[in-house]
């Protein structure tokens, strides 16, 4: 398992290094199949000056990713709050994996893509044109409908972009209005 740990507008003292590596390491006592968990650690210009230092997490795991955001006033508490967060993920996706059919070892190979997903700034009073405030890189891993509805539901999102592993057609699944759950699939 590789943890890479990232900072933003804050120091990486080695204190802080190895407090992250030593909390995020025993993650593997609920979930043996992680990949990689990237940490990144900021401090952020808020009105609320309690809730300035952020800690962001994303795990990669066998077939899922999983992601947690915490922001306290100490650094350290940010830390300890995120990681219950993730526990209490990991404890419901293992749950919700027992009620999945076991998928052939061709229907789980992984596929590596990069895809971009845009963010687009809040509203402002101004009218002027939306701008991209953020990128991200994932690797796109094939998996049945079903599968990403669990991961839209695990990860609390409005939506997920994966390769459907009957198709082997790029899908969105989100979240509609009326609480279920859409399937979107284009045609090239």
């Amino acid at each position: 398992m590789n943890i890479v740990i990232n900072g933003k507008h804050v120091e990486l003292t080695e204190a802080l290094t190895s407090y992250v590596r030593e909390k995020f390491s025993k993650l593997t006592n609920y979930f043996e199949h992680i990949i990689e968990i990237d940490v990144t650690l900021s401090v952020e210009q808020t009105k609320n000056k309690e809730d300035r230092q952020t800690v962001e997490v994303t795990i990669w795991a066998n077939g899922a990713v999983l992601r947690a955001c915490e922001s306290s006033f100490d650094m350290y508490a940010s830390v300890d709050l995120v990681l219950d967060k993730l526990e209490r993920q990991i404890v419901k996706y293992k749950e919700k994996l027992k009620d999945v059919p076991r998928r052939t070892a061709h229907q789980k190979r992984e596929r590596e893509a990069t895809h971009t997903v845009l963010s687009l700034s809040e509203k402002s009073s101004e009218t002027s044109e939306p701008k991209i405030i953020r990128t991200k890189k994932f690797a796109l891993k094939p998996m049945f409908a079903d599968e990403a509805a669990m991961q839209l539901e695990l990860l609390g999102q409005d939506f997920v972009v994966f390769s459907n592993a009957q198709t082997n057609e790029v899908n969105v699944v989100y979240r509609r209005n009326d609480g279920n759950i859409g399937l979107i699939e284009p045609h090239f």
